[in-house]
């Protein structure tokens, strides 16, 4: 509706109000509430607070009238179910067609043949795992107990926040939409906000569930560290901490879209996923600047 509509509209509303205000005042008069007084005809005090009451009274139905309006015009432009749809599968598709080509792409590096030509596309997964996994073999081979403690204790720490951050949200998350879920009486609403709070709730749970699977395996190899020094067991379980935290940082990550879903609309939803896509494309190259390649040529 646009502003010369919006204004005729109001203008009519003015011009019923205005009507019926002018005919609760010239009703006839009734036996039981209109008396006059005197020469002139005055009416009664009463009586003034009566129609005054029932004007005030038909303003009111009015406002009601006038607001169901508005939120039915609103609801009329929405967006059609068949382009909603669409645009929900186009960001899962985005999303979902990404990582598989990820997932792809860090396997066939790991299945080359070329080691050092494989070290120069990996991945920030591959290249943090990587890095975790000579970090515990450098403190098997120094023995540096302490070090390697103190470094999993912090580990732990952030791990442990991160998993508390994630579960606090998803509490407050589902207490609002669970109020609204409640109050809600249309049916197609609230098969709507039960999807919107299941894509919520799933990728958050598993994002709680890898940052305490990371705090538990660092746990372990806290205590492998001193005792199974010769055994290589506890490298692969300091590689399995890395793609934990990395699991848990990506669906905290990708729990933003269904968020933006239940804020917006579907049009949010493939925003938020277009922006995701940018996001991911950044941070999951190999990192440029580190030695990466000169860490790996040392022999640690």
């Amino acid at each position: 509706m646009n502003m010369k509509a919006r204004r005729f509209y109001f203008f009519c509303w003015g011009v019923l109000l205005s009507a019926i205000s002018t005919d609760a005042f010239v009703q006839p008069k009734s036996s039981c509430t209109t008396r006059r007084t005197g020469v002139g005809g005055k009416l009664t005090t009463s009586t003034l607070f009566k129609r005054h009451h029932e004007s005030r009274t038909n303003v009111c139905i009015l406002k009601a009238s006038l607001s169901e309006t508005i939120v039915e015009s609103v609801a009329s432009r929405t967006i059609p179910p068949l382009v909603e749809s669409l645009f929900v599968a186009c960001s899962i598709l985005i999303l979902a067609g990404y990582h598989a080509k990820l997932f792809a792409k860090e396997k066939a590096i790991e299945t080359k043949s070329s080691g050092f030509q494989s070290k120069k596309v990996k991945t920030w997964r591959q290249y943090q795992a990587d890095t975790r996994e000579d970090w515990a073999r450098h403190v098997r081979n120094t023995e540096g107990w302490l070090y390697a403690i103190q470094t999993l204790r912090n580990a732990i720490t952030s791990m442990q926040f991160l998993a508390t951050t994630v579960l606090s949200l998803l509490t407050l998350i589902t207490g609002r939409m669970w109020d609204l879920l409640r109050s809600t009486q249309n049916m197609a609403t609230r098969r709507l906000l039960t999807l919107q709070l299941i894509s919520i709730v799933l990728p958050m749970l598993f994002s709680a569930y890898q940052f305490i699977q990371a705090v538990r395996l660092m746990t372990h190899a806290g205590f492998m560290f001193p005792v199974k020094a010769d055994n290589t067991k506890v490298d692969n379980i300091m590689r399995q901490t890395q793609n934990c935290q990395w699991t848990g940082l990506r669906w905290m990550y990708l729990s933003l879209a269904p968020i933006s879903w239940a804020v917006g609309d579907s049009r949010m939803l493939l925003l938020t996923s277009l922006g995701l896509l940018l996001f991911f494309k950044s941070i999951d190259k190999q990192p440029e600047g580190l030695g990466y390649d000169e860490f790996q040529g040392s022999g640690i």
